[in-house]
């Protein structure tokens, strides 16, 4: 992308008034400028969530790892982030921030579902997430599982992205997430099956 381009793109981010959209569009933007010099970012986490919820659940930051060989190092990813005029890193070249926006720039990804990523085109550039089983699955397992505990944030965050599948406005493939809540990374099966009926029950009400 040219200055010019990307001046323009940035100009579409600020003007943008939804959170959500705001922030996909800045991801699309990253995801072009880091692709260009043949790194492949991919959204994980929260982050994703939030993407294919359309906002409903709100992360407050997006998370980018990449997938496979070549990964950029510290010096690359800040000769490419500073390309975005006005955007600075407070955390030392992991973290960046402009305006009320953040982006958070990890290692390698670390999936395990046999699916395809989930590409969303924007008018800025596209962005990739992880498939939605391992988002779902990843997330039931840190609300319910990890260390023994629970955690209410990332609980109403499964919920929101299994709601999203239940209601059929985001496809998934079950037998594959439920191979994933069983494999020995999560050990999640039984908490995964309670999400999923919790949600079941709440959505039943909201429709009587």
């Amino acid at each position: 992308m040219t200055a010019d381009e990307i001046a323009s793109a940035l100009t579409l981010v600020r003007e943008e008034t939804d959170l959500n959209s705001k922030s996909l569009l800045l991801a699309g933007l990253v995801s072009e400028l880091f692709r260009e010099r043949g790194f492949e970012p991919v959204i994980v986490g929260g982050s994703a969530i939030e993407f294919y919820t359309d906002g409903a659940y709100m992360s407050g930051d997006t998370d980018i790892c990449w997938t496979g060989w070549p990964q950029p190092s510290i010096e690359e990813r800040g000769e490419i982030m500073r390309q975005i005029p006005g955007i600075k890193s407070p955390g030392g070249g992991k973290s960046w921030r402009i305006e009320d926006l953040w982006i958070d720039l990890l290692g390698e990804i670390d999936y395990l579902a046999d699916k395809d990523f989930v590409v969303l085109e924007t008018i800025v550039g596209e962005v990739t997430l992880i498939p939605v089983e391992d988002a779902l699955v990843e997330r039931v397992y840190a609300a319910r599982k990890y260390c023994n505990g629970y955690d209410a944030k990332d609980d109403e965050c499964a919920k929101k992205l299994m709601a999203a599948v239940l209601s059929g406005r985001l496809p998934i493939d079950w037998d594959e997430a439920s191979r994933l809540a069983a494999c020995s990374k999560y050990d999640c099966a039984a908490e995964f099956k309670a999400v999923r009926t919790e949600v079941e029950a709440r959505l039943a009400r909201s429709q009587s």
